[in-house]
């Protein structure tokens, strides 16, 4: 009995242990993180559609300025068809009533049930990231569409990437991005690059705009690529600046920031489809802003960089504490750069 007894409370002494390891690890994990730097510049903005319906969100960009609509949210639902949802202009983050409109998308007559990734827009037309492709379809179609409706896309450009899954437009580019990460996000391993001391496994495509031709890009190959770090969600870019949103899973996210060198000398080639393009390599950031989690795309609009988090989503919402349901802005000049 006496054998029995102290194997008992040996027993009983590790469970208690291993228990108060959980709790201590749980509690720290719930209550001790804090984002000082992104809380102190960081405010809440138009509500994230969708959330009630089970959307995972994924891009976002700015809308032309003067319709109704602000910004345009892409997103996947398990077994239905992807959506893209139109955020009001005059929609804030204590509106709840707001009806919720969106569309989705066919080619060729068949739902479109690929994992979308980023979103972007021209004057006249929004480019989706849609696997293996960034499908084109014309803005007048989806802004005149019924709630709720299929509209049929225009066209696609094809890439040699193993998924996009971010895009955005700026001065007539189209940068289109891919993602990696070891094990489950793997990219071509001609992507994999030494840049100061560590090694980018993904590279972003950047395609010239031609949207009076039927296909709407001037060239099927990229005019240009660019290497970038691992696990980069969404790219936001103007003259000066480039911004990646990084991110996976329950750790926190990263806001990279490197000034814009894009429009210099090139740093090397890289050949895509037997053709010799510019290669550009991000290597140290200039500026970096540490995040709650999962930060997903990003867009610049008056001087704004908006945040689009993916944490409020139905099946991550009750495993994250830093549960966000609207846009996140930034002023772009509280966001400091080495000079």
């Amino acid at each position: 009995m006496k054998k029995h007894s102290r194997a008992g409370t040996i027993v009983l002494a590790v469970l208690t242990l291993f228990l108060s390891a959980v709790f201590l690890f749980l509690t720290v994990w719930w209550f001790g993180v804090s984002f000082p730097d992104f809380n102190g510049i960081a405010d809440k903005d138009k509500r994230i559609p969708g959330l009630s319906t089970g959307i995972s969100p994924q891009g976002l960009c700015a809308l032309p300025d003067g319709g109704p609509y602000a910004f345009a949210m892409s997103g996947y639902i398990a077994d239905e068809p992807s959506r893209v949802y139109l955020i009001p202009d005059d929609d804030v983050a204590s509106e709840i009533k707001q009806v919720e409109r969106y569309v989705t998308f066919t080619k060729g007559g068949e739902a479109l049930t690929s994992h979308f990734g980023g979103v972007t827009c021209s004057e006249k037309y929004m480019y989706i990231a849609s696997g293996k492709e960034v499908i084109r379809i014309s803005l007048d179609k989806i802004l005149s569409a019924e709630n709720g409706s299929a509209v049929e896309i225009d066209g696609s450009l094809p890439t040699d990437l193993r998924s996009v899954a971010f895009c955005y437009l700026y001065d007539n580019l189209l940068y289109a991005g891919e993602f990696y990460r070891p094990g489950n996000y793997e990219t071509d391993p001609s992507h994999h690059m030494e840049v100061g001391g560590k090694t980018n496994h993904a590279l972003i495509y950047v395609y010239v705009l031609d949207e009076k031709s039927e296909g709407g890009f001037s060239d099927m190959v990229p005019a240009k690529v660019v290497s970038v770090c691992d696990e980069v969600q969404g790219i936001a870019l103007d003259g000066e600046r480039i911004y990646l949103s990084c991110s996976y899973g329950l750790a926190a996210s990263r806001l990279k920031i490197y000034k814009n060198r894009l429009a210099g000398e090139a740093d090397g080639r890289f050949t895509v489809d037997r053709t010799d393009v510019p290669l550009y390599t991000l290597a140290d950031k200039d500026a970096d802003l540490t995040m709650p989690c999962m930060s997903e795309e990003v867009c610049l609009k008056d001087g704004k960089l908006y945040v689009l988090f993916e944490s409020m989503s139905k099946q991550y919402r009750w495993v994250v504490h830093n549960r966000i349901s609207t846009l996140i802005s930034l002023d772009t000049s509280k966001l400091q750069i080495k000079e």
